[in-house]
């Protein structure tokens, strides 16, 4: 049996358990308890491929989820695992600089680091080789794997997609200092825990033993901007069962899970959404989008970036809670035009007006004493064709194997570029 710590509720992955070997530093809205588990008879490993439009671009997207499954705190994740993806024979990892040994291969690989001494290649789930890795989480892959006994579990979704250097459009952001890859986080109004007006009101987390106030709830978007192949996706998760006490050896066991995808694509979102400031700090998004044959659900992510301080850092001047940038994520019927952003959801601590989602150009003139545009802002969209909403957090929190695969048998999704700006 492995030993675990786990929070009762995540902002990011819903709930958690992490094994003896690794960290357990986690947010959370109880305190910790300590319990036993089998990461082997007690979870449930869920995965689904499809195809992915990036920016245009054609790619292969994946969904997996894996919780626990018995015991007191069903939907949990194990912290310490590593995951690894079997493409079809056809199937070929571009060889980028994110892809280490993976480039040229049919699998996209993760290893559980021994400790930081202990060498492993560089591959996709290891950008880093032995420092940190990806694992499977209750919702995603997470880049939460840590070696290093002092540090923090990242519990921050990563950008994506990987292999982003094959993609033309994305990699053209960096000529204008514009990221080249995405996050997917949700956060107000669409994804929102109970009681709270978002994950940054500052007592969401108030137990966590981490800084407070994480951006959002992971959407479990995991793209590769590598061409797919018709076929079966195999998925095989590694998690450690236990330690002799008297050897020092771990022992290892495997959960897996497969799916099987056609290549069939959702429309291309192929101009990217913009937003228009009403000065007053809000505005309007309009889509450039028309949806189209098979779109479940579509969202916008408008994403408050702050202004440059003296310091070189963002500045919030009118957020009341929280730790920038902030995620507003917006959920839409497919093919709509155009989203009202409200003016005042901004973050704030419950019983206290929230303040303007995007601090306007007079706020922050008056707290720089100077001259100051409004935040700066990005806005994507992106639509998929499977229960995304259901299937994330908060809605699925205690739910071991929420409903994951859409109407075609698959999980595709297509996705805009960003653009930006500033408000009023």
């Amino acid at each position: 049996m492995q030993r675990i710590t786990r929070l009762a509720a995540l902002a990011l992955v819903g709930g958690l358990a992490a094994a003896c070997s690794g960290p357990s530093l986690q947010q959370s809205l109880e305190p910790p308890t300590t319990q036993y588990v089998n990461p082997i008879t007690q979870t449930t490993l869920q995965f689904q491929a499809g195809t992915a439009v990036i920016a245009g671009s054609a790619g292969l997207n994946s969904l997996e989820t894996y919780r626990q499954s018995a015991g007191s705190y069903v939907g949990a994740s194990i912290l310490v695992n590593a995951p690894t993806i079997v493409g079809p024979a056809a199937f070929v990892v571009p060889r980028t600089p994110d892809s280490g040994t993976d480039g040229g291969t049919d699998h996209i690989s993760g290893v559980i680091p021994a400790s930081i001494a202990n060498a492993i290649p560089v591959d996709t789930f290891n950008p880093s080789g032995a420092s940190f890795g990806f694992i499977a989480s209750s919702y995603g892959f997470f880049p939460a794997l840590s070696t290093n006994p002092n540090g923090t579990t990242n519990l921050i979704p990563a950008p994506m997609p990987f292999y982003v250097a094959d993609n033309a459009a994305l990699s053209a952001n960096a000529h204008a200092s514009l990221p080249s890859q995405l996050q997917y986080i949700g956060g107000p109004p669409a994804f929102v825990p109970p009681g709270h007006t978002s994950t940054q009101d500052g007592t969401y987390n108030q137990y966590s033993q981490t800084a407070q106030n994480v951006p959002g709830f992971s959407l479990g978007v995991a793209m590769f901007q590598a061409k797919p192949s018709a076929g079966t996706y195999q998925l095989t998760v590694t998690v450690p069962t236990g330690t002799n006490t008297t050897t020092g050896v771990t022992s290892y066991g495997t959960k897996s899970a497969a799916s099987t995808i056609a290549l069939t694509y959702l429309p291309a979102w192929g101009t990217a959404p913009t937003f228009a400031s009403d000065g007053a700090g809000g505005g309007t998004i309009t889509t450039h989008f028309s949806g189209g044959s098979g779109i479940a659900q579509e969202y916008l992510e408008l994403v408050n970036v702050g202004v440059p301080t003296a310091s070189g850092n963002s500045g919030y001047t009118c957020q009341e809670s929280g730790v920038g940038p902030y995620y507003y994520t917006f959920k839409v019927t497919p093919g709509a035009a155009t989203v009202a952003v409200p003016d005042d959801i901004g973050a704030a601590p419950p019983g206290t007006a929230q303040p303007h989602t995007l601090c306007t150009a007079a706020e922050n003139t008056a707290a720089a004493a100077a001259s100051t545009a409004g935040d700066g802002w990005y806005v994507y969209g992106f639509a998929v064709d499977y229960p995304m909403q259901s299937s994330a957090f908060p809605a699925s929190q205690g739910n071991a194997a929420p409903a994951i695969v859409g109407a075609a048998g698959q999980d595709d999704i297509t996705t805009s570029n960003l653009t930006t700006g500033n408000s009023l």
